[in-house]
């Protein structure tokens, strides 16, 4: 069994870690990890599906019914230097810079997190419609 393991491996080095899922053993990828997925034809996505739970219920409560979603959503481009920090809004992991989000309308909590610097925290209000750029400049944590 292990011989044939090794001898697919070497043969569909692209595909060996599809092999994993095939046999039924179980995987850990790392957060933040970026997964290419291939589809068959055009799927709709819909937004909401995608929102955290909460935000989507500050969005219900904090608009009026007659106002339409686009209003309630702002797009935020989100960047650090260095690239590559943790995002977590409201307490949340969401991503790493560099990346662009659509936010509800209110106050949120950014933190952008990277290892051998200091956090970077901010309380940023979002109003409707708005489009904006957070760039966040890490600094060097001094060692202990």
């Amino acid at each position: 069994m292990t011989g044939a393991s090794v001898a697919t491996a070497i043969v569909f080095f692209p595909a060996a870690p599809l092999f994993l899922f095939m046999k039924g053993k179980d995987i850990t990828i790392p957060k933040g990890t970026e997964i290419t997925a291939y589809i068959n034809g055009d799927i709709p996505l819909d937004s909401k599906k995608f929102q955290p739970q909460d935000a989507a219920k500050t969005e219900t409560a904090s608009t009026p019914a007659a106002a339409s979603t686009e209003i309630a959503i702002s797009t935020i481009e989100l960047k650090s230097n260095p690239d590559g920090a943790e995002i977590s809004i409201d307490g949340k992991y969401v991503g790493n810079t560099p990346t662009i989000l659509h936010l509800s309308v209110g106050d949120h909590a950014i933190k952008f997190e990277k290892p051998g610097f200091k956090s970077w925290e901010r309380t940023l209000t979002i109003t409707p419609g708005e489009s904006t750029t957070i760039p966040a400049t890490l600094e060097k944590q001094c060692p202990t």
